[in-house]
This record gives C-alpha cells, sequence and structure tokens, in this order.
C-alpha cells in the first residue's frame, strides 16, 4: 500500500531552521567527523534522528562539501603552503595540517593531497623530521672548563631510594642530596628524610659552607622548591655582580648527575634491591628502627664512596681541559699546581650563625629520623648486639637482630 503521508513512520525530531542546521553540518565537516559521529551528534545533541541516506541528502542539499569532491587546488596548495611556514619545528603532519585547514580556513581537503603538497614543500624532510624520536637525537657535548675550584657548585637531590621509588608505605624511602665542585671533588653527600624541603636543603647547603667557611662564586641546580633557602642564601653570601645562582636542564647539570652514577657502581646496583627486602622482614611497627638503622648504613656507603671517588685518580684524557690523571682531592688542596684558581668566597661563622637563624626548622628537627627516647633505646639494643659493621648486606640481620630487644622495652606502637 502506498504512504501518502509522506511519513516514514519514525519520529525524526523536529528540524532546526535551515540556516542553523546549515551551520550544524558545515561544523561537522570542518572537525572532519565520520558519518557515524554525525548521526550520534545529531541525535544526542540536537535530537534529530536519521539515518546515512538522509544525512548525505542535507549535506547536498546544503552544498557541504567533503574531501572526496575538493576542486580548490590552488586555494588548499597555498592553505598548506602558509600553514607549514608557520610551522617553526615542522612537527605538524598530514593530519594535523588537515584539522587546522578545516578549523581556521573552512577548506575540506583529502589528506593524500596534503601530504602530496607538503612533500613537495620540504622534500624527504617531511619524514626525516617526524620520525620517532628526531627531536631527542645524540647531545651534544663539550668538555667541561673552569677557572679554577669553587667557580661552581652543582647542586642535586637524588630520590631513587626514596619513599615513591620503594612504594613499601608511608615513611620507608632514604633521601640523598649531593653538592659536587665542577672540578670534580664531591663535597657533601648526604641522606636526608625530603630532599624537597627548603629548610632541609638550606641546613644543608650552610653546613657545606661551614665545612671549608666559603662559598662558591655560582651554584648551579635544576630547579625546584626546595632550593628557596639555598638561592637566598647563595645569593646573600656573594657581594659582586656574577650571577650567584643559575637553574639547567638535569640533563645539563652533568658534574652532580654523574656523580650518582659513579656511587651505584661503587655501594652496587643491588642496594635498591637490599632495601626492597623489607617487604618480607618490615611490618608497619617496625618503621622507627627501619627510620633509625637504614638511613645510617646508606650514610656509611656514601661517606665510604666519598672518600674512594675523593682519592682514586682519574683516566688520563688527553682531550680533557680540566686536570685528568689525577684526584680530585690532590687538585681541590693544590689547584696551582694544575693551572687552577682558588676562588673561594670566604664566609665568617657569625654570618652562617645569622642566616642558619632565619630557618624556621632547627637543623636539628631537620635531620632527625626517630625521637631522641628511640634513638637512646635503639643505640642501646645495637650495643648489646656486639654493633655490628653497618652495612647493606647484613642490613636486614641486624634489623632482625634488633626487633626482639627492642619490642622488650619499647612501646610496640613506637617501634
Amino acid at each position: 500500500m502506498v504512504n501518502t503521508t509522506g511519513a516514514n513512520g519514525t519520529e525524526n525530531g523536529v528540524f532546526p531552521p535551515d540556516e542553523e542546521l546549515r551551520e550544524i553540518l558545515f561544523d561537522f565537516e570542518r572537525k572532519s567527523l565520520s558519518h557515524e559521529l554525525r548521526l550520534r551528534y545529531l541525535q544526542e545533541k540536537h535530537h534529530i534522528k536519521i539515518g546515512l541516506t538522509k544525512l548525505k541528502a542535507l549535506n547536498r542539499k546544503f552544498n557541504v562539501l567533503s574531501s572526496r569532491k575538493f576542486h580548490a587546488v590552488e586555494e588548499a596548495t597555498e592553505a598548506i603552503a602558509d600553514i607549514v611556514s608557520r610551522d617553526v619545528y615542522q612537527g605538524q603532519g598530514p593530519d594535523t595540517v588537515k584539522i587546522i585547514a578545516s578549523l581556521r580556513l573552512n577548506l575540506t581537503i583529502p589528506r593524500d593531497f596534503i601530504r602530496a603538497t607538503m612533500k613537495g614543500l620540504v622534500g624527504q624532510r617531511l619524514s626525516d623530521m617526524r620520525r620517532p624520536g628526531r627531536g631527542k637525537g645524540p647531545k651534544m657535548r663539550t668538555a667541561l672548563n673552569a677557572i679554577g675550584i669553587f667557580q661552581e657548585i652543582h647542586v642535586d637531590g637524588h630520590e631513587k631510594l626514596g619513599e615513591k621509588a620503594f612504594r613499601m608505605g608511608p615513611g620507608i624511602g632514604i633521601d640523598v642530596y649531593g653538592m659536587r665542585d665542577h672540578v670534580g671533588k664531591v663535597l657533601l653527600l648526604k641522606v636526608v628524610l625530603n630532599s624537597r624541603l627548603s629548610d632541609t636543603v638550606g641546613h644543608l647547603f650552610l653546613d657545606m659552607v661551614s665545612d671549608f667557611r666559603a662559598t662558591s662564586v655560582q651554584v648551579t641546580f635544576d630547579g625546584g622548591s626546595e632550593l628557596g633557602w639555598l638561592a637566598a642564601f647563595q645569593t646573600t653570601l656573594r657581594s659582586d655582580e656574577w650571577r650567584p645562582v643559575v637553574a639547567v636542564k638535569s640533563t645539563t647539570n652533568i658534574p652532580i648527575e654523574s656523580t650518582w652514577s659513579y656511587d651505584r657502581q661503587f655501594n652496587g646496583r643491588s642496594l635498591r634491591a637490599i632495601i626492597e627486602e623489607g617487604r618480607i622482614h618490615l611490618i608497619p611497627g617496625d618503621l622507627s628502627l627501619f627510620r633509625w638503622l637504614w638511613p645510617k648504613i646508606v650514610q656509611t656507603g656514601l661517606d665510604g664512596f666519598v672518600d674512594y671517588f675523593s682519592n682514586k685518580k682519574t683516566r688520563k684524557q688527553h682531550n680533557r681541559i680540566l686536570p685528568s690523571g689525577v684526584a680530585p682531592n690532590v687538585v681541590f688542596d693544590m689547584p696551582g699546581n694544575y693551572g687552577l684558581e682558588n676562588l673561594a668566597i670566604p664566609v665568617t661563622q657569625a654570618a652562617l650563625d645569622e642566616l642558619r637563624g632565619l630557618i624556621d626548622t632547627p637543623r636539628e628537627d631537620a635531620f632527625c629520623w626517630v625521637s631522641d627516647g628511640f634513638d637512646e633505646v635503639a643505640m642501646a639494643v645495637y650495643i648489646e648486639i656486639g654493633s655490628p659493621k653497618l652495612e647493606a648486606l647484613s642490613g636486614w640481620a641486624i634489623f632482625n637482630s634488633m626487633v626482639p630487644l627492642l619490642r622488650g622495652v619499647v612501646d610496640p606502637t613506637h617501634l
């Protein structure tokens, strides 16, 4: 039977005025939406339920051109050339250019045409510049150079043994903070509760300055909120116009960044794996013992590394500008013998005391891993078991020997 009403038996919804519907359909084309998505948008956002045939009919009615019906060759070529010329780093591919042309210029251009045009404009560089990793490439390396010691000190925090690295629970982690002279000597490696705390790093910097009674011409770091006091103190202690602090990328802060790999070679790459054995030995009630024992073990290893590294002759390198074939300590102690100056800027104890007084957290609190009461009891137990050598391989054996003795004298909730 012939349907004389013209209705198809399906409720299509209420169509908006032609001008509004035309704008909706053109917007779909600008966004390069598939037919499936266009139908879904019409139904969910505009309450219009139609099929593919009806959609194509509406596109023909309002002259919504698709890339299949592309004819504007000259206009498109000019547009593509303009988009490519504005892409300074030449990282945009055909898909990106297609979307830009559609959204900004209201041009619907086939992807194949865009790619062919781009290739004609930039040649083989199109694929070379967009290949994975093309922006990285080998880092340009140059020989380190300096006028003398204390010209530049590099500082950085190391979190490979930190709480986030272990993921063994709150408080189970040991951060490290380091400072190294540009010429080579490691000035300080210290375990800390949190290498991202400005008060802690401020105290560490003043400790280093106190050890040498001097600061450097410049301190270089790779940024971070923990450097607030350090940067302020270094700026205060300096009196000339040379930049007292400089922030660089971590990949550029080579002297201190390379120190961590040297330390791993000395102390063993298995240190982290050994500490992670605590997943078996450690229970929540033993947190204080972990914080009393393992920072001491790690610090012992760091002290041994600093002593080793500072007194070990470096490999002789004929193309190296700074001294080679001699231990860092020797260069640091006698810079004049190696064509270097001592650029240390003297700092008085009075100045150090004044600056340390500005830090809200007292020094003893900044480096306090456990309460004084627990520290006293734990030390007595450690002596009772014979004060075994603090080293990573025997760390958990010492831990397990101390646990039952501590539980006999300390409230379990304070272990």
